[in-house]
């Protein structure tokens, strides 16, 4: 039975979709025993079925997901139990059944885990069919000896108003190791050696799960991050649009580990806006309906500068 939604998890607005956009960013895995056997990633149905219904209620015109559980995942492994997604053939993938059908969609390309969906009537995604799922997203490098599981990946978005194209860049860089954490976003930002920034366009927008806390973590990581925001990004200025835009100190979007931290939140160099995090800003309710998920998504609305 699909999941009914009795509460919205937020109040939506209204808002000018010439000048507007709606936003929503979301690690949907966790560290249940349970999904374990495929890495961790979105495993069970009920879990699924809750974001889902969430999803369709907030209707937003782009999303970055983490942690999706792939399509070739399943093929791995002999699942018996009923309660989880592997226990049926997957038909559809899991990144489109969260969305729906008003989606183009455009995972990375090492492993589609993490995942970028541009609503049909806002724009389209350059390089992938209006509509379809693709495995095109523009993927950062790996790295000698790091967990490349991890990826950060971008798509270039033609949206239907101004500005006509800017980048999406979905982060979820390594968790265990600081020092790989750095190596990636550098080489996603900038490039390296070997391979060249995965940021095509003037206009960016980056948001995601960067597993670091500029504003509790002091590590290489976060002084790369943070040099890049001071920098700025075409001669613009980079902000905030979660995090510190919408509260001091931060809502924790993570309670891993004793150790809470603000580790998703979202920034731009075009758009004014703040986004919250559901379930732990005022009047607002977790994506995942209460349980199932490790983080907390972010939602908003953004409007050009």
């Amino acid at each position: 039975m699909a999941y009914k939604l009795n509460n919205p998890i937020i109040e939506k607005t209204n808002y000018d979709k010439s000048t507007s956009f709606s936003i929503l960013s979301a690690n949907v895995g966790n560290l249940s025993v349970g999904c374990r056997k495929v890495l961790n990633k979105l495993c069970y149905k009920d879990v699924e079925e809750r974001i889902a219904a969430n999803i369709k209620y907030l209707s937003p015109d782009i999303i970055a997901l983490q942690e999706v559980l792939a399509p070739w995942q399943c093929k791995e492994i002999n699942e018996t139990n009923k309660n989880k997604v592997c226990n049926e053939t997957q038909l559809t993938p899991q990144v489109r059944r969260l969305v729906g059908e008003d989606y183009t969609i455009a995972c990375n390309s090492r492993n589609q885990f993490e995942c970028i969906a541009v609503k049909r009537d806002f724009g389209e995604i350059i390089d992938c069919p209006n509509g379809e799922t693709c495995n095109k997203a523009r993927t950062a490098p790996e790295i000698d000896g790091c967990d490349n599981g991890f990826t950060i990946s971008s798509v270039t978005v033609k949206a239907k108003t101004a500005p006509t194209l800017f980048d999406v860049i979905n982060f979820h860089p390594q968790s265990t190791s600081s020092t790989c954490r750095a190596k990636m976003i550098n080489a996603a930002l900038y490039g390296n050696e070997t391979a060249v920034s995965i940021i095509q366009e003037k206009k960016v927008l980056l948001l995601g799960d960067f597993n670091l806390d500029p504003w509790r973590d002091d590590d290489e990581s976060v002084i790369t991050w943070n040099t890049f925001i001071q920098n700025g990004w075409n001669d613009s200025k980079l902000e905030y649009h979660s995090g510190i835009a919408e509260n001091s100190p931060p809502f924790f979007t993570s309670f891993l580990f004793y150790k809470p931290r603000a580790l998703d939140f979202i920034v731009s160099n075009f758009a004014n806006g703040i986004c919250s995090t559901l379930g732990e800003s005022p009047n607002t309710l977790r994506l995942d309906g209460g349980k199932g998920t490790d983080h907390r998504a972010l939602f908003g609305i953004l409007s050009l500068r």
